[in-house]
């Protein structure tokens, strides 16, 4: 997710100190990714390629998707080339 913020010239030359904090942003984003899926109102839960679409709008790396939705890897990209394929 990180990786529209940071090119990876511009990571390899920072300093390990830096490079920590860039890692803790990316797991907080994907946090608030996750609780933005738990704080919808029950009634109106998302259906699972609906939170796929929310996750991928919100540029959450396939990988990142099927562990905050516990998915496999190959489910979560079933549901991104129908979503796809619907744009």
């Amino acid at each position: 997710m990180l990786a529209f913020i940071i090119n990876l010239t511009t990571y390899i030359s920072m300093n390990k100190e830096t490079k920590e904090l860039i890692l803790e942003l990316g797991q907080k984003v994907n946090l608030v990714a996750a609780l933005i899926l738990k704080l919808l109102p029950k009634k109106e839960e998302l259906q699972f390629k609906d939170q796929v679409r929310l996750l991928e709008d919100l540029k959450v790396r396939p990988v990142d998707i099927s562990k905050l939705t516990g998915r496999t890897q190959g489910h979560v990209g079933k549901e991104l080339v129908a979503i796809r394929k619907e744009k």
